[in-house]
């Protein structure tokens, strides 16, 4: 059965009926009069705004409807753009100006689930704490070099002063952007914090919503600014460097203690992909110090979209400096493109963030697979012998396939890579399987991990020991104990707080193509080398000796191969195999659930809208950073705050508890 077919299956509760409030929620909205004409204005003015309308909805068509025709040129710079255009919903700009729009282009009213909360007579209960994910939050700049003097408390990530600052002096940004290479804290001189409260985490820049929509629909129902706060952090920090530059933990304390005094309740914390994982080290690290204290604060944990066990995504950004245009990572796409950055700037500029290191896939091949086998296979790649389990296959380019091209190498403009890609499609079109083998190589994640350290360095390594937890069974939790301003807790050690009357949610997206196991040039040889840096300008002090094969295909490998990345369900960021295998089986059973918290996993199919009504996918939209306006996950984490969190019950649409079956792991504290 394909992704598409399986998310086709009913909303359900645990008890097997169907979602009857959801289904009518929804036949209600589309009862809802869309098609109510606004005031028109003048005739020249309404023909005029009608001329801009088409305009858009002619840009969008054709960027959707025309791009295979330009797909081997545009595709990889296409999403990233329209991932970070801001937000537009055609209708409500056609209302806003007094146009009006023909049936076609009318999309369904806006949904308020905050409103519809409120009818119902619900009303806030819990004190709502927001812990924002990786990259979506502003950097202000407090200390910088004299190139960014002007910028002095400016956002130079997460505003469109961004734009204007990078374009200005793309090396002033890039320096600004970075953490130091040995402490992995400021460099010397230069100083940038996070952006304080809601207006840290509303919108990343204008037009682009966060959590904006969260905090509308939570105003809806009585919230303000004396229970719901934003937390913002350094996204760039490791975890425990959180802790020991801006004391983030502490004042994380500090923060639930008041609005738990001031409320007279426990809070709900809601937190957002990258920051599940600093949450849970919350967690940890403060039940060293007080077992009780989750307990007596924390009503409910809502963890959306968090990559519990790591991304693949982040293996490829830290060896290559190349990410994929989807989600998060596209919002840094977007102004790091080979035409503006070279890799090897930016994988300079990514092997600073300790971030990006506890990204890392966790938990070894028993979870990622191995070079045959990975426990989220489906039926139709085992019999077609293709696997997950090799992260990363790599075709290595030695010494003579640049001489062996030489001789077929007529046109003098073509590129390093069309030399490459020539020598490689021969070796396989000749299909000599000793041939093959001799270039190409599988690894698994461990040996992935390997291929990593061994080209960033000793010093990387070191890094990634302190601030990550790649190596599952090298690492327990209580190794961590007495020393937390050096290590990141593993999920797969540390059990979940002393907390039995404290609800852990997990929700998130599927039905999204994500980046999974990836397709490699390893460019061996120095004459290989050179050439490639002599068309991509790297420096010597950054060289980069892998490159993704965006030229391997399926007809070489095996099944669905684009842009040399394999993909597998989940959210277009993070796999299923990481947001749900967790929540789905190991952290409902006792081993890391000692204390029997209720948990709870509800999944959302991706349903988007047509682009000309809303780019980036409407109220529906699952995909990893819009699932924070998705219209049922709004009503589930206000159902959550008012009270009401125990009538949630699992909604599993896909095949995660398959694939956490077919993983056995020896997990939990030593």
């Amino acid at each position: 059965m394909s992704t598409k077919d399986k998310h086709i299956a009913k909303d359900v509760d645990g008890n097997g009926k169907q979602d009857s409030s959801k289904t009518k929620a929804r036949a209600e909205d589309k009862g809802h009069d869309t098609g109510k004409k606004a005031q028109k204005g003048s005739g020249k003015q309404h023909k005029r705004r009608w001329a801009v309308v088409m305009a858009v909805i002619a840009v969008v068509w054709g960027l959707y409807h025309k791009r295979q025709q330009v797909r081997v040129a545009v595709e990889p710079m296409l999403d990233p753009l329209i991932s970070t255009m801001p937000e537009f919903n055609l209708t409500e700009f056609a209302a806003r100006h007094g146009i009006t729009m023909p049936d076609v282009f009318q999309s369904e009213e806006a949904p308020h689930p905050g409103r519809d909360l409120a009818k119902k007579g619900w009303k806030p209960k819990h004190p709502i704490i927001i812990v924002p994910g990786f990259v979506t939050s502003g950097l202000e700049l407090w200390a910088g070099k004299p190139c960014a003097s002007r910028y002095f408390r400016q956002r130079i990530w997460g505003s469109l002063s961004m734009t204007q600052s990078f374009m200005g002096d793309k090396a002033c940004w890039l320096e600004h952007m970075a953490l130091d290479n040995s402490t992995g804290l400021d460099p010397e001189g230069v100083r940038l914090r996070a952006s304080e409260g809601l207006m840290g985490v509303d919108y990343f820049f204008p037009g682009y919503a966060v959590w904006a929509k969260l905090i509308e629909a939570a105003a809806d129902m009585g919230y303000d600014t004396n229970n719901l706060a934003g937390e913002t952090y350094d996204w760039r920090l490791s975890v425990p460097n959180m802790e020991a530059r801006d004391h983030y933990f502490t004042r994380l304390k500090w923060r639930i203690e008041l609005a738990v005094k001031t409320e007279g309740e426990k809070v709900v914390v809601a937190s957002h992909s990258w920051g599940d994982n600093v949450f849970r080290n919350f967690l940890v690290w403060i039940g060293e110090d007080d077992e009780d204290w989750v307990e007596n604060h924390v009503a409910a944990y809502v963890n959306i979209a968090g990559p519990v066990l790591g991304v693949s995504k982040s293996m490829t950004s830290l060896l290559s400096g190349e990410t994929r245009d989807t989600a998060e990572l596209g919002l840094i796409g977007a102004f790091l493109s080979d035409n503006l950055v070279p890799r090897n700037e930016r994988v300079k500029l990514f092997r600073t963030w300790g971030s990006a290191m506890g990204m890392l896939p966790i938990g070894g091949p028993e979870i990622w697979g191995n070079t045959t086998w990975a426990p989220d296979d489906t039926p139709e790649m085992a019999k077609q012998n293709i696997t997950y389990g090799a992260l990363i296959t790599e075709t290595l380019i030695p010494e003579q396939a640049d001489e062996e091209e030489e001789e077929i190498k007529d046109d003098e403009h073509k590129s390093f890579t069309d030399v490459v890609g020539g020598w490689v499609s021969k070796i396989f079109d000749r299909g000599n399987k000793t041939e093959i083998e001799k270039v190409v190589k599988k690894h698994d994640v461990d040996s992935a991990v390997k291929v990593l350290f061994k080209n960033a360095g000793p010093k990387f390594q070191e890094h990634v020991v302190k601030w990550g937890a790649v190596h599952a069974d090298d690492r327990s939790c209580k190794a961590a104990k007495g020393s937390p301003e050096e290590y990141y807790y593993n999920p797969l050690k540390c059990p979940l707080p002393k907390a039995p009357s404290m609800q852990f949610f997990c929700l998130y997206g599927i039905g999204l193509p994500t980046e999974r196991s990836y397709y490699y040039l390893n460019l061996e040889s120095d004459r290989a080398m050179e050439k490639s840096e002599q068309e991509s300008e790297t420096n010597k002090q950054y060289e980069v000796r892998w490159k993704m094969d965006k030229d391997a295909s399926g007809a070489r490998h095996g099944g669905e191969i684009n842009y040399g990345v394999r993909t597998s369900d989940g959210d277009g960021t993070v796999p299923l195999i990481s947001t749900g295998v967790m929540c789905q089986k190991h952290w409902r059973e006792k081993h890391l659930n000692p204390h029997g918290i209720r948990v709870v996993s509800r999944e959302y199919p991706h349903e988007p809208v047509a682009p000309y009504k809303d780019l980036r996918g409407g109220p529906r939209s699952a995909d990893h950073v819009d699932i924070l306006g998705h219209v049922d996950v709004l009503e589930d984490i206000l159902t959550i705050a008012s009270g009401h969190g125990d009538q949630l019950q699992d909604k599993i649409l896909s095949d995660v508890k398959r694939i956490a079956d077919n993983i056995k792991l020896d997990v939990g504290c030593d």
